[in-house]
């Protein structure tokens, strides 16, 4: 009997949690993503070199190749994310398949036999876990990640970054988020030889939804930049480049950029709403400039069955003609991104934005960035003003229609000069004066067709009339002719996209 109590006493000590060995956390390996094949016809997008007097055309082939691995070990995980963009076809000098220049995009090209040196890209590669000790539940990612602040692409901050995200949720209604993004690294600095500066980007908000359907996110962020930084955060303007020509080792940018962003559904209506108010400083040299703009950013749809109607208003001010934004006194009302990646309008627009054909927008006069990654065109503002439409025929065939017209907020000096590092170089000053608003007016035709699990064709035709803003004077030595007459612009696009 003694022998079978001690048995039984030991049995129960084992079963009893608190001695119980906790079970191993359960391992899961993950691969999801995309597998794009398209071909694209277009005349005058011009993406080589940002003239559209030429009238240029181009009929192309590509894959695209993203997968995404995800090792999760209990709540704890590891994200590598991988991508290869290539042409059809030997698109480098010589007939390379790896040289440059490649097709506008891309990083390779398929040519006879396929056998090449890799361009596989990396983009993200990160950890994420929980904190313990702090009493809400939290999660940290370390690493080269995605953006995660604003609700709304391409207005803040959108794509990727190497650094740290930080998320609290202190009840359900209400979550913390906190990113540190290093932009450029100073290693041991100019005394060696370093000529970057130690430029970072903090951005804080908070995640409230007091009812259901209704987010709100208030927004901070702060932009540090010494000397030259990345040209995703700083772009070409106004006869202002990002090198070191106005920018010196010593010359410090410090942006701010405050506001919300917003979504609502209520039924069968939704409302996103945008506004941030920019401010700060920086330094051209010896030229001291205030930073002072905003952006008003409003979407909205409507669905009723199977139609879906949405639209969208954007305003951004800019600087006058008259204004030279490289002289020391002068204030920068053109509103700056941290990071755009393209993502700016995504899926309103072909050709003013990033859709279905992702390397294909319009380049502005200057070159320094598509429409897509420039909220404001040069230096002058924007308004813009879009609408689009689908119907779902049968739960697989979707058609759509979509219209974009734009305005700059001040009119744009057509005489100044382009360059892909300065964008618009005022006139002289006897000449300077502002000419016209309008940029034009894009309409899209497509659809889509699911037409197996996980397939889809997307088709979509589109034809801008580009306005009289978008002319420009040459700077010597950029293109072969000059600018002063814009043609309009148009591209079919198929794109077979495999989702996994």
């Amino acid at each position: 009997m003694r022998r079978v109590l001690v048995l039984a006493l030991l049995a129960l000590l084992v079963a009893t949690p608190a001695f119980a060995q906790a079970p191993a956390p359960t391992t899961k390996v993950t691969i999801t993503g995309l597998v794009d094949t398209m071909t694209t016809w277009s005349q005058n997008i011009s993406t080589y070199d940002n003239n559209l007097e030429k009238g240029d055309s181009e009929w192309t082939a590509r894959s695209r190749f993203r997968p995404d691995i995800t090792a999760e070990l209990g709540t704890t995980k590891m994200v590598i994310g991988l991508e290869i963009d290539s042409a059809f076809g030997a698109t480098g000098a010589g007939g390379s398949d790896v040289a440059a220049p490649q097709k506008f995009g891309t990083t390779g090209s398929f040519d006879l036999n396929t056998d090449r040196a890799s361009s596989l890209e990396l983009k993200w590669a990160y950890a994420e876990f929980g904190l313990p000790g702090i009493p809400w539940s939290s999660r940290l990612r370390l690493g080269a990640q995605p953006w995660a602040q604003t609700y709304k692409g391409g207005v803040l901050a959108t794509g990727d970054f190497g650094g740290a995200h930080l998320t609290m949720t202190i009840a359900p209604p209400i979550k913390l988020n906190l990113t540190y993004a290093q932009i450029e690294e100073e290693v041991t600095g100019s005394g060696d030889g370093f000529n970057n500066g130690e430029d970072f980007a903090l951005v804080g908000s908070v995640e409230i939804t007091p009812v259901k359907g209704i987010d709100i996110r208030p927004i901070l962020a702060w932009m540090r930049a010494e000397g030259t930084t990345s040209g995703a955060a700083r772009l070409g303007r106004g006869g202002v480049s990002n090198a070191a020509a106005f920018f010196s080792r010593a010359s410090v940018e410090n942006r701010w950029t405050i506001g919300a962003d917003a979504r609502v559904s209520m039924g069968p209506f939704t409302l996103d709403p945008t506004f941030l108010y920019q401010f700060g400083e920086r330094e051209l040299i010896s030229r001291d400039q205030d930073i002072r703009t905003w952006l008003l950013d409003v979407r909205g749809g409507f669905r009723t069955g199977p139609l879906l109607l949405e639209a969208a208003a954007i305003w951004t001010p800019g600087n006058r003609a008259e204004d030279d934004i490289r002289n020391a006194g002068a204030t920068l009302r053109a509103y700056q991104v941290i990071s755009a990646d393209s993502g700016f309008y995504g899926g309103w627009a072909e050709h003013f934005a990033l859709n279905i054909d992702y390397f294909m927008a319009l380049r502005e006069a200057g070159g320094t960035a598509c429409s897509c990654n420039s909220i404001g065109y040069d230096k002058y503002g924007l308004w813009r003003f879009g609408a689009r439409a689908s119907y779902a025929v049968t739960p697989a065939f979707t058609p759509r229609v979509a219209v974009t017209t734009q305005w700059t907020s001040e009119q744009v000096d057509t005489d100044g000069a382009f360059a892909v590092a300065t964008g618009l170089t005022p006139s002289a000053g006897a000449t300077r004066a502002g000419d016209h608003r309008y940029l034009g007016t894009e309409v899209d035709l497509g659809f889509q067709w699911k037409f197996a699990p996980g397939v889809a064709l997307d088709a979509v035709y589109a034809y801008s009339f580009i306005g009289p803003a978008w002319a420009s004077a040459t700077a010597a030595g950029t293109v072969t002719s000059s600018n002063n007459n814009p043609n309009n612009v148009q591209s079919a696009v198929l794109r077979l996209r495999y989702s996994f």
